[in-house]
């Protein structure tokens, strides 16, 4: 099968230096630094951009959360590079960095550029040899900076004549993702990374079955994918399938402006009970991040695509990688949105597993993708131009949409998603509804055809607000360890309102999600009026059942967030993580 990379302007890229930033980088950087962005060579007249302050990554690394309790799996074309110096790290680092050797036949496993740029994002340090406390350089931090890496390739053969179009099997799909998603013969991933895509309109090939299926199957696995180049083209797959995260590209000054190369729009439903396909149905990207002018590690070795090219201008930069002080700048694509929400996963769980005040270990539910999925959701940023296509009907503003389609719910916002996930209400007892705080999340279970699961406000609201809330539930596939095959089985419609209440009575109904196709329930209301409130999750049917036995439930991930309007929500959200994600050794950089 014919597989692109996630990436565009690449040849326009082509510039490698040494990277002796301190004099080239602003004199007066932000306390800490990620990953840069912005055109190289106007960095005198216009300064790049570090990322910390756009994702609300800084917070984390002052307080000394990089990861280092979680493991990344990273599945790309060709494999990470970790002789890069970005790829440096403190002696002693208990995490580590290391390659899954992928045993399906004709699996090439070669390292290539393009996962080592995605390798860079996810996990780079940048760290300075020898320095105690622990420093970086400028451009070296990647999201998560300790975290274990386990680096997998999936590539069967790499195009000599389009740089970044690779080939694979069914089965070299399938196995890295059975091995990182089971753990059996690698350690079991936390997040999952792909910045890849194919042709799959319906998100039922082979592949997507089976990730699908392991996702669901696995749930302490988050599952991240790229949401694709293709501008006004839909979401490829994996990117299209229903269990994970797809991540759409941002850039412009302030980074809410949707990427004019990042693919959007509405993909298509195939029904497999009645052999249907529903066109232009379901809006598959989910959350939105940073994807543009990156400035990433360089691998230039004779392997993967850059190996496989006949382009003489390709061919002539191809060198033995023992320098690693080389970087490509100006670098595009949903391929780097991706590992930023990845990275992004793996601090928040990095603080769940750790912290000895806000961890979340006695929660077993807290990991569940689900939970992170709507975490994330509930948190986000509006974007420019967002539209989820709530519309006012009889008084009721509804939506069968659920999404924005270039940005989903909008930009990850991890200050405010570390909010919901760690200071509100974390699970309410039971299996699902109950009182609730003004931000929080619920992992629930419904039954079909019985009452709905209600969550009420505890108290009321005593000034205008703005409120988010996300619902997210798996499509119904099953993987087979025994074929190594992803079915089909069924797939639950769950929906999402908001009330007003009259005393303990759900009155008046003020909003509706209410897809058919998606797996993803949302709701956006920049201005409510004060007063009493409820949430309500519904399962009244399914679109198609082809268990055994029946669809009787469906669990799901409920999160949601409030803020005083006019109050601006960033500040409050920033002062919170700040005072309370405080507790380790900080770290400084060079």
């Amino acid at each position: 099968m014919k597989i692109h990379l996630h990436l565009i302007c690449l040849l326009a890229a082509w510039l490698g230096f040494s990277t002796h930033l301190a004099a080239d980088a602003p004199t007066t950087p932000p306390p800490a630094s990620l990953i840069l962005s912005g055109t190289y060579e106007n960095w005198a007249s216009q300064p790049p951009t570090f990322l910390n302050a756009v994702t609300g990554w800084q917070d984390f690394f002052e307080a000394g959360y990089l990861g280092a309790s979680t493991t990344i799996g990273n599945v790309e074309a060709g494999g990470i590079w970790y002789g890069h110096e970005v790829f440096q790290r403190p002696d002693g680092l208990a995490s580590s960095l290391t390659t899954y050797n992928n045993p399906a036949a004709g699996s090439l496993n070669e390292l290539d550029f393009h996962a080592t740029t995605v390798g860079h994002v996810l996990a780079g340090t940048g760290y300075v040899a020898g320095s105690d406390p622990a420093s970086f350089s400028y451009a070296g931090l990647g999201m998560a900076p300790y975290a274990s890496v386990i680096s997998a390739a999936v590539a069967t053969n790499f195009s000599a004549t389009e740089l970044g179009s690779f080939d694979t099997t069914t089965e070299s799909v399938i196995t890295p993702f059975k091995a990182l998603f089971t753990g059996v013969g690698v350690t079991r991933a936390d997040v999952i990374n792909s910045s890849w895509g194919m042709s799959d309109a319906t998100a039922s090939t082979a592949e997507c079955l089976a990730i699908d299926g392991l996702a669901r199957q696995n749930p302490t696995v988050a599952f991240v994918a790229s949401a694709g180049n293709g501008g006004a083209e839909a979401v490829a797959a994996p990117g299209a399938c229903f269990n994970g995260i797809a991540v759409g590209s941002l850039g412009g000054a302030d980074f809410l402006q949707p990427s004019e190369f990042s693919s959007r729009g509405l993909v298509d439903f195939y029904n497999p009970a009645t052999g249907v396909t529903h066109t232009a149905v379901r809006a598959a990207v989910d959350l939105a991040a940073p994807g543009e002018q990156l400035f990433l590690a360089a691998y230039l070795g004779g392997s993967g695509s850059l190996g496989a090219s006949t382009n003489p201008r390709i061919t002539g930069m191809v060198q033995n990688p023992s320098a690693t002080d080389l970087y490509f700048t100006n670098m595009d694509g949903t391929s780097y949105a991706a590992p930023i929400v990845a990275g992004g996963i793996a601090l928040l769980k990095d603080v769940a597993n750790t912290h000895p005040l806000y961890n979340l270990n006695a929660l077993p539910l807290a990991s569940d993708s689900r939970v992170v999925k709507s975490v994330l959701m509930a948190g986000a940023k509006i974007t420019n131009g967002w539209d989820n296509g709530q519309t006012l009907i009889s008084g009721v503003s509804v939506t069968t949409q659920a999404l924005d389609p270039a940005t989903g719910a909008g930009a990850l916002d991890l200050t405010g998603a570390t909010s919901v996930y760690f200071f509100g209400t974390t699970d309410v007892t039971g299996a699902g509804g109950g009182s609730i705080n003004p931000l929080g999340w619920d992992a629930g279970t419904i039954n079909l055809n019985a009452a709905a699961n209600d969550y009420t406000f505890a108290t009321p609201f005593a000034q205008d607000f703005a409120l988010t809330v996300a619902l997210n539930w798996f499509s119904v596939r099953e993987f087979n360890d025994q074929t190594n095959q992803g079915e089909e089985r069924g797939f639950a419609n769950l929906d999402l309102e908001l009330w007003r209440l009259d005393g303990e009575l759900f009155s008046t109904l003020i909003g509706r999600s209410a897809t058919l196709y998606n797996n993803s329930e949302f709701l956006r209301f920049e201005e409510l009026a004060a007063g009493s409130y409820g949430l309500r999750v519904r399962f009244d049917g399914t679109l198609f059942d082809l268990t055994t036995s029946g669809i009787a439930s469906e669990t799901y991930g409920l999160a949601w967030s409030t803020v005083a309007v006019p109050e601006a929500s960033v500040g409050a959200g920033a002062a919170i993580a700040a005072l309370c994600l405080l507790g380790r050794r900080r770290r400084r950089r060079a």
